[in-house]
C-alpha cells in the first residue's frame, strides 16, 4: 500500500487565485479555489477521516439512477472520476465548460445510498451557479458533503482503496481548503 497526494493548492500567478484575489469577499473566493470541502449550511463532525472508497468512470457519462442504486455507499467516499483535470487542467476553459453535473435523480439516489462524501475531479456535482450549490446543499442535509477539484489520474482511480481527507474547520469561507490522499494497493 501506498499513499498518493490529490490536493490541488493553487499558488499566486495561476488564473484562479487572480479571480479569487480580485473578489469583494477574497476569503470567500480563495476557500473556493482548489482543493476544497463545500460547507454551506454545515459541516462534517470531524476535521479528519479515512474511508474507504467506491470509484465510478464518468469518463463517458455521468451515472444514472441504474449505475447508482446498487451502490453501498454509508459511510463511504463514492469518487467520480470524469478525468476532467487530468485531460483539460484544472481552471482552463475546457474544465469549466466539461459538463460533469449529476441529474437530480442521480443526486437523490446517491444520498439514499448514504456516502460520507462524494468526490469529484471537477468543478462540482451540478451545473455553475444556483444549481451548483443547491446540489451541495442538499447532500449537506443528508450528511454527506462533496470536495470538488481532486487531482485524480486515471492510475490513481484503479488502485484507490481509501481515502484520508482532512480539512480546516475554522475557516470562514464556505469552500474549505482541504488535504485528501488516496491510499492505493
Amino acid at each position: 500500500m501506498h499513499e498518493q497526494k490529490l490536493s490541488l493548492v493553487i499558488e499566486s500567478g495561476h488564473p484562479a487565485y487572480e479571480w479569487a484575489k480580485k473578489q469583494s469577499d477574497a476569503v470567500g473566493a480563495f476557500g473556493h479555489i482548489g482543493t476544497h470541502i463545500d460547507c454551506y449550511d454545515s459541516e462534517p463532525l470531524e476535521a479528519q477521516y479515512e474511508v474507504d472508497v467506491v470509484v465510478i468512470n464518468c469518463t463517458h457519462e455521468m451515472p444514472s439512477v441504474d449505475d447508482l442504486e446498487p451502490l453501498a455507499l454509508a459511510d463511504k467516499a463514492l469518487v467520480l472520476f470524469t478525468a476532467n483535470i487530468e485531460q483539460n487542467g484544472y481552471g482552463t476553459p475546457n474544465y469549466g465548460v466539461m459538463n460533469t453535473a449529476l441529474t437530480s435523480d442521480a443526486i437523490e439516489q446517491i444520498l439514499l445510498n448514504a456516502p460520507a462524501f462524494i468526490v469529484i475531479d471537477s468543478y462540482g456535482i451540478g451545473s455553475h451557479g444556483d444549481e451548483h450549490i443547491a446540489f451541495d446543499k442538499r447532500c449537506e442535509s443528508k450528511g454527506c458533503f462533496v470536495i470538488e477539484n481532486v487531482n485524480l489520474s486515471a492510475a490513481v482511480t484503479h488502485s484507490m482503496v481509501k481515502l484520508k481527507i482532512a480539512f480546516d474547520k475554522d475557516s470562514k469561507s464556505t469552500g474549505k481548503r482541504c488535504d485528501i490522499s488516496a491510499i492505493c494497493r
